[in-house]
């Protein structure tokens, strides 16, 4: 599954969970994850979990690392086990080539699509959940070299970057460069390049949101907006393709076109997302079942045990007594 190759100073490994067993692909990531980010407590529903699927490829890039990733949908949670247990001081910085992500602090949640950019800290708490089938770059850069060239950063987890702003499309042009061409440097050449992406980081440092984004397109901006109007709304029982549509002022089938490439019906898109919540709060919360299941937009506690049972290959007793 892991392909290492040595090249001058720097190397590159590559890892494919699809040479694998399905049954122990998941379980793979997590340890990818772990080795090229941070570790994180991962979890992915049972109809996913044996068509899971993930690429990753790790370069040096001095004392920083390249990560290209494509990954399959799941969810992960850096709680205070990992941090306080964390063998890597890193800061990231992550650019999403396509798909969507939600990344989440305390009450804080982000989604982010193609183009979008952040920089995120190993050490503090928070989450992620990949939406739909994701391709990213990560730069990984050690607290050391983070302090000289992003010194006013701190623990705020993620910070999103404007994505038309001159520095952050440079810094990710070069990096999507360099990513294509690494395996064929000497070890001066890396070392430049590091040097020059060193250099790159620095007016990210003090940027605070300046720069105004070109207009998005009419269909990717409704998309955008449904599918936030959808994550702030979960616990409303209406909430249906139908309402969703007539907050939009557009009609159903309108709608549908600009959610296509979810690769699911929007119903159970939201079905899929008050599932996701409902069984954040069965693990880390300590509430009765019938209650969350009212948060989340459920009609009966029946129907939702249901249904949970049928996503999670688990019912909600369960994973609340686990």
């Amino acid at each position: 599954m892991v392909a290492d190759m040595e090249r001058g100073r720097g190397y590159e490994r590559r890892w494919n969970v699809g040479e694998i067993s399905p049954r122990d692909r998941f379980a793979a990531w997590c340890e990818i994850l772990s080795t090229t980010h941070l570790a994180f407590a991962t979890d992915i529903s049972r109809r996913l979990r044996d068509d899971f699927a993930a690429d990753v490829r790790e370069q040096a890039l001095g004392s920083m690392s390249l990560v290209d990733t494509s990954v399959l949908p799941h969810r992960g949670q850096r709680t205070r086990r990992q941090v306080s247990a964390n063998t890597r001081d890193v800061i990231g910085l992550h650019f999403v080539e396509s798909g969507r992500q939600a990344v989440g602090l305390g009450d804080q949640r982000v989604i982010l699509g193609p183009g979008d950019a952040m920089i995120w800290d190993g050490a503090a708490t928070g989450e992620y959940e990949i939406l739909e089938p994701l391709t990213k770059k990560t730069l990984i850069v050690p607290r050391a070299v983070a302090a000289t060239v992003l010194p006013s950063y701190r623990n705020s987890f993620v910070k999103v970057l404007p994505k038309e702003h001159p520095p952050t499309r440079a810094l990710i042009s070069v990096l999507s460069l360099l990513s294509e061409q690494l395996p064929t440097m000497d070890a001066g050449a890396r070392e430049a390049s590091a040097a020059l992406v060193c250099e790159l980081l620095k007016p990210l440092d003090s940027l605070h949101g300046r720069g105004e984004p070109a207009p998005p397109r009419p269909r990717l901006e409704l998309r955008e907006r449904a599918l936030d109007y959808i994550d702030t709304r979960l616990g409303d029982p209406k909430l249906a393709p139908a309402t969703v549509a007539a907050a939009h002022g557009v009609s159903v089938r309108t709608l549908y076109n600009a959610l296509d490439s979810l690769g699911v019906t929007l119903a159970a898109y939201i079905r899929t997302r008050r599932l996701a919540r409902s069984h954040d709060d069965l693990v880390f919360g300590s509430d009765p079942v019938g209650l969350i299941a009212r948060r989340w937009g459920f009609s009966s506690l029946a129907h939702f045990s249901r249904v949970f049972q049928q996503h999670y290959g688990v019912s909600p007793s369960r994973v609340r007594r686990r």
